[in-house]
């Protein structure tokens, strides 16, 4: 096989632009600490890459709605607690006017005082978060409960709002965030319908206004805060669900986040050592270089 200069003058180019080429590629790599920058570099990483990449963007959709569903719940956990003491506030108030021994215009009073506290839990029951009223069901852009006199009319629904957590169909029962205004006073709204009693039998007083409060008052309290404090459990079950399910989440975002670091991220002392592998090459390269490069008419000239 004949080898002329200009064969070896092209091979040696090629070479050159190779080793060139290397260093160019190592330094891109320890520009941003990047392994990979384009498909060809190695695509079996690229396609690793992809689906690390899917599943972690997939896991950080499902642990936003996870954290909003917390936050709602959260939210109407405050306000039935909120509830809870005003009950109790009540309760001590009717006991306190139920005794019999109370004059009539101290038991008016108390009522005042009940029905300022009736207009309280209406204001708690109103609360929203964000531009969302919470225990309106899907109607949650009106407000829920609007009081005119002794009559309490409710303007929403009993809809269901669902945050997907997980894979799969939407399951309105079992990923509901919230409560509506019908599971927390009745579909009737029969609790608040009976502060509104109570509060009648208190402003008007009478020993027959605080014997029905001693027998019928004090039970209407008493069933009826139970019946909010069950749905506060049921509430808190769900929360407590939530937060193991995003506690597992975040560290299931934690191990992809580590797969993809492990499969893109650069092995900086290894690169730094064949750059400078690299750089010697092509020195020596152009060292060589000179010696093989087929003499000009300068070097004749000479």
């Amino acid at each position: 096989m004949r080898i002329t200069n200009n064969t070896i003058t092209y091979n040696f180019l090629n070479s050159l632009n190779k080793s060139l080429e290397r260093q160019n590629d190592i330094q891109e790599q320890l520009a941003d600490g990047k392994a990979i920058h384009r498909p060809s570099d190695d695509p079996i990483k690229t396609i690793r890459s992809l689906r690390f990449n899917t599943n972690l963007a997939s896991n950080e959709k499902y642990t936003q709605n996870l954290k909003d569903a917390l936050s709602w719940m959260d939210t109407t956990d405050g306000a039935i607690s909120d509830i809870n003491s005003m009950m109790i506030n009540i309760k001590e108030k009717v006991t306190q006017a139920a005794n019999g021994s109370n004059p009539q215009d101290a038991v008016k009073t108390i009522g005042e005082e009940v029905n300022n506290i009736i207009n309280h839990i209406i204001n708690v029951s109103n609360t929203k978060i964000g531009d969302r009223y919470i225990f309106a069901g899907q109607n949650d852009k009106q407000q829920p409960f609007i009081r005119s006199g002794d009559d309490i009319t409710y303007k929403g629904d009993g809809g269901k709002i669902s945050m997907t957590i997980q894979p799969g169909l939407v399951a309105p029962d079992q990923d509901s965030v919230n409560l509506t205004g019908l599971e927390l006073f009745g579909d009737s709204k029969e609790i608040l319908n009976h502060l509104i009693e109570i509060k009648n039998h208190l402003q008007s007083g009478t020993q027959e206004d605080q014997a029905w409060l001693s027998k019928i008052g004090l039970d209407y309290i008493d069933k009826d805060h139970s019946s909010i404090l069950q749905a506060q459990t049921q509430l808190g079950t769900r929360m407590a669900s939530y937060e193991m399910a995003e506690s597992m989440m975040e560290n299931q975002n934690t191990i992809i986040t580590g797969d993809v670091a492990a499969n893109e991220d650069l092995d900086i002392p290894r690169a730094i050592i064949d750059f400078k592998n690299s750089e010697n090459v092509y020195r020596m390269a152009l060292s060589v270089g000179a010696k093989i490069m087929p003499t000009s008419l300068v070097d004749f000239l000479r």
